[in-house]
């Protein structure tokens, strides 16, 4: 036992430090990664609109100069000498030169539409296929200014870029001016490594996957002799930008953020990357790090861990005989001996019996308190007296009640019976014997000759209280009830409460089915909505009252909703007397449910729901 508990300690020790040492070096690495990529990701968005932005000042300042005529005027003078056969002017040669020298630019050439080259600051002549290359991006707006890559065009493999310029006279191009980039600006932007180590480099790349800038690992090489088709060129190339883990272009693995270049001549892309072995390098030291911190921890846990086995061993072994017998529920009286060959597992499984016999004992004495006499209960043995006990207890208790129910049923039933037999023979002697002798009053007095005004007062009196023997006759029993079922009923008694009250009684009984409902149920009904509008007429001080009967196939609902004063419906018993008690006794009788919602100030709201038992 001590030899498993010592192993599986140091097991779950060794577990959870090689899992804890994992999780904080994938934590640790991939904050790393991305930490580079990020720092890669602004210094490769910096270089692209750096280069972008130098672009687009070189194109302004060309516009410029020929929004002012400038080039217009030199070509003009320049080619009017050559076509006199004179010599370029020494003025012209200055202006061209020092637009290169204020612009930076390399060269500048002038050339008439027949590719006649006029002037240049540069001795060197381009290739028929240089002016071609030109034609061929140009055929379409000959008008319009272009930056034009012709890295392809370079014998050496460089990079060529060249400004075309139209000149224009009254909107027509009368010539041409090709600016030639000095390409040595843009390779300082981009080969600045500020921030980038020692295995950091940007480099921009063309159509055909070639290079256009220099690569710090070659050197000696032109741009235009480095082919570079990884996949963050293939990528961007189609106009997508991201990041990620590639093999570059001399095959080593590095971290990678590509891009376009956002010109829209040049289908240019920049890549920022950096070597996984310098991204990584950190990683690698805490490596050795957490591995010498993972042993000292698991050499502790060793120590600490056999002291406890120990400790926690010893007093097991002597407690093992005492849980087996309280795992049968029987109190143990003396020392039994059992023989097993894994101690801990014989105390965890007579532990794990006893506080799952106990729970289910205890949840099941619970649920007898509470009335629910059809839970299940399960002894722990056969020799668990208490659980038999409860079992027993359980069953009584539930035949006791099933009688007590039955009981006060059958007492309630018999009890509104007796009210309604008591209600029927007292409208019986109202109608019988009051109102005949009140209407047999009424027909003396209507033979008096003369028109006393004391005869037609009692006349009018005698009137009075026939209508108030009906009243009463109709609340309590009304004959419609009787004769023309319950929305008969419903809605005479809603016409009397509003001629004796000024409540404004909203009724509606709606039939969703045309059973007939037994008496029984029509009086329940009756009665149940006679005690809420009376509650309503003495308490709610309401001025609007709904009534709404739904008749549907399995039950019947009834909703009384009205805009009282409310009240707090824990206070009901001492509030509102028996009136809302009656309600409820009445609907559970049927099987049926009554429910109370009522909030001080907002009103209260009836609903009833009685099933309706088919024939």
């Amino acid at each position: 036992m001590f030899a498993k508990l010592f192993l599986s300690h140091i097991a779950l020790t060794v577990a959870a430090i090689v899992t804890l040492a994992g999780i904080l070096y994938s934590i640790v690495s991939d904050n790393l990664l991305q930490r580079t990529l990020n720092q890669l990701s602004s210094i490769n968005i910096l270089k692209a609109k750096l280069v972008a932005n130098y672009f687009l000042r070189s194109q302004q300042n060309l516009e410029a100069l020929q929004l002012e005529h400038k080039f217009l005027n030199i070509f003009t003078a320049v080619h009017s000498a050559v076509e006199n056969g004179k010599s370029v002017h020494n003025a012209d040669m200055e202006d061209v030169e020092n637009i290169c020298r204020l612009y930076n630019f390399k060269n500048i050439h002038l050339y008439d539409l027949d590719h006649h080259e006029l002037y240049s600051t540069d001795t060197t002549h381009y290739k028929e296929n240089v002016l071609k290359k030109i034609d061929s991006v140009i055929h379409v707006q000959p008008t319009r200014q272009r930056l034009i890559d012709a890295s392809h065009t370079s014998p050496v493999k460089q990079t060529v870029l060249f400004y075309y310029v139209p000149v224009l006279r009254d909107s027509q191009r009368v010539g041409v001016v090709l600016v030639e980039e000095d390409f040595q600006n843009i390779q300082s932007i981009v080969s600045e490594t500020t921030g980038m180590g020692s295995t950091g480099e940007s480099y921009i790349v063309g159509p055909g996957y070639t290079m256009r800038s220099a690569s710090r690992f070659f050197p000696d090489k032109s741009p235009g002799e480095i082919t570079v088709r990884t996949d963050a060129v293939k990528k961007s190339l189609v106009g997508e930008s991201g990041s990620g883990t590639i093999l570059d272009y001399r095959g080593k693995k590095v971290l990678s953020v590509y891009r376009p270049i956002g010109e829209g001549d040049l289908n240019w892309v920049i890549i920022s990357e950096i070597d996984w072995d310098e991204a990584m390098e950190p990683i690698v030291r805490l490596r050795y790090y957490i591995i010498g911190i993972a042993f000292f921890m698991l050499l502790l846990t060793a120590l600490v861990t056999f002291f406890l086995s120990n400790a926690i061993t010893q007093p097991i072994l002597k407690l093992r005989q005492v849980i087996q017998q309280l795992s049968r529920g029987v109190v143990p009286t003396h020392r039994i001996l059992a023989v097993s060959d894994d101690e801990v597992g014989q105390m965890a499984d007579a532990i794990y019996q006893l506080a799952a016999g106990l729970e289910r004992t205890s949840t099941f004495a619970t649920e007898i308190g509470k009335g629910n006499f059809e839970a299940s209960f399960v002894t722990l043995s056969e020799w668990d007296t208490l659980g038999r006990a409860l079992i027993q207890m359980r069953d009584e208790l539930k035949a006791f009640n099933e009688r007590d129910v039955k009981l006060v049923r059958a007492r309630a039933s018999a009890l509104l019976e007796g009210q309604e037999n008591e209600r029927r023979r007292i409208v019986k002697e109202l109608h019988d014997g009051v109102g005949q002798l009140l209407t047999a009053i009424r027909m003396r007095v209507e033979m008096l000759e003369g028109d006393d005004p004391l005869r037609e007062e009692i006349r009018k009196q005698i009137n009075e209280t026939i209508a108030e023997v009906r009243r009463i006759s109709y609340n309590v029993m009304p004959q419609a009830l009787v004769d023309f079922g319950l929305e008969a009923a419903l809605k005479g008694l809603c016409d009397s409460m509003k001629r004796y009250s000024s409540l404004d009684i909203d009724f509606t009984y709606i039939k969703e089915s045309h059973q007939v409902l037994n008496f029984e149920v029509t009086t329940a009904l009756f009665r149940i909505a006679q005690e809420g509008l009376n509650n309503v007429v003495k308490y709610a001080n309401a001025s609007t009252v709904d009534l709404h009967i739904i008749q549907k196939e399995d039950e019947i609902y009834l909703a009384l909703e009205d805009d009282g004063k409310g009240f707090d419906v824990s206070d009901t018993e001492t509030a509102q007397g028996m009136g809302l008690q009656n309600i409820r006794e009445r609907a559970k009788l049927l099987n049926g449910s009554a429910e109370i919602h009522s909030v001080p100030g907002q009103g209260t709201v009836i609903e009833v729901h009685i099933p309706v038992r088919h024939a």
